[in-house]
């Protein structure tokens, strides 16, 4: 037994980890908000330790500091924070959510460690690789608007692979509880 656990610990180690990787998206001017369904694919660049990056969902912009009023989602290297509320909707087919539950959604709590509990485990971490992979969750997300949003985190890493370039897929408006 002991000799499988080392042999698999030892081709775990030299097997090249398959890591999704995406560019982080180019600046682009704020949309109007809009009542039609629009899904978005973002990749932001977080990987400044000590800098929040804003996402406007309506909008589908990432917010420059210090114009960041109606951000919906913020990200600092793997930590995720939202400015309405986020709902867990588990390991479920992102096509099959058509509208957002009633809740409850759990708003970020301001402090010294800003975090939400929801997005706190958003990842696995892989032991042998070193390296982050999405959970494959859906989330519903409360915007600061009040309209609400399907959320899948696809990837965190940029091309190199560089760690702190989380990309997500979200669809807005979906219908209300």
């Amino acid at each position: 037994m002991f000799l499988t656990v080392i042999v698999y610990v030892v081709a775990s180690s030299l097997a090249r980890p398959v890591v999704r990787t995406f560019d982080p998206s180019p600046p682009r001017a704020p949309l109007p908000a809009s009542d039609s369904v629009v899904t978005d694919t973002v990749t932001v660049d977080a990987t400044a330790a000590e800098v929040w990056r804003f996402l406007d969902l309506d909008r589908r912009v990432v917010l420059a500091i210090p114009d960041t009023a109606g951000w919906d989602l913020a990200f600092r290297r793997h930590s995720l924070i939202t400015s309405g509320g986020v709902l867990d909707l588990g390991a479920v087919a992102y096509d099959s959510v058509i509208r957002a539950p009633s809740g409850p959604y759990t708003a970020t709590v301001a402090g010294r460690d800003t975090a939400n509990a929801v997005l706190q485990r958003w990842y696995r971490y892989r032991l042998l690789t070193h390296l982050l992979e999405p959970n494959a969750h859906v989330y519903a997300i409360r915007t600061r608007e009040g309209r609400y949003a399907k959320l899948e985190i696809l990837s965190y890493y940029c091309p190199g692979p560089l760690a702190g370039c989380p990309t997500v897929r979200y669809t807005i408006p979906l219908e209300s509880p």
